[in-house]
């Protein structure tokens, strides 16, 4: 057999193959989606790019004690999470004082203003759900959109002995991580 009329077919046949690794994801939107200039009282704590997952992730430290975390990527999705902690977010929040966290959150955020991550889709979604069970779907058009409560996958801190003659205290409740999502079919 002829290794030149080969050639032709095993290019033909390897094709599908190389258009199935490309991302549909424009590399523009792994950027920064935090502001350079941060307000007062907001500090960048990291910024992680994930060449093989095709995301970046940011944590910021809010002024009012919460920290936000996003994170952007996709190939065949166009995603982004906001994740929010803080005080008096545990694994039991219910539904109404998630919504009310988001909503005093969200727009604090320190958003670039070609910045993926839409906080103002976010809130809106918000406005107009009706929210009965966790996880609960956020209207959001052709997207789809949750907000969850998840647990903090951070390491609890090892509970101290009490002191001599003092008692035990109760196990704090787990650190919750209110979680907003966004995924948007390409």
């Amino acid at each position: 057999m002829n290794l030149l009329r080969a050639a032709p077919l095993a290019l033909v046949l390897l094709a599908p193959f190389a258009s199935a690794q490309e991302c549909l994801v424009d590399p523009k939107v792994l950027k920064p989606q935090f502001s350079k200039k941060l307000p007062k009282g907001f500090k960048l704590v990291s910024t992680t790019k994930e060449k093989k997952l095709k995301t970046i992730k940011q944590v910021l430290k809010v002024a009012d004690g919460y920290e936000a975390t996003v994170t952007v990527g996709g190939c065949e999705h166009l995603t982004y999470k906001i994740g929010i902690k803080g005080p008096g977010l545990t694994t039991k929040t219910v539904g109404s004082e998630l919504v009310a966290i988001a909503r005093r959150v969200l727009p604090t955020l320190p958003l670039e203003p070609e910045s993926t991550v839409d906080a103002k889709l976010m809130i809106q979604a918000l406005d107009e759900a009706r929210i009965s069970i966790m996880p609960a779907q956020l209207p959001c058009g052709d997207a789809t959109c949750q907000l969850s409560l998840e647990p903090d996958d951070a390491k609890p801190a090892k509970a101290k002995k009490p002191a001599k003659g003092k008692k035990e205290e109760p196990p704090a409740e787990p650190v919750g991580v209110l979680t907003l999502s966004y995924d948007l079919p390409l």
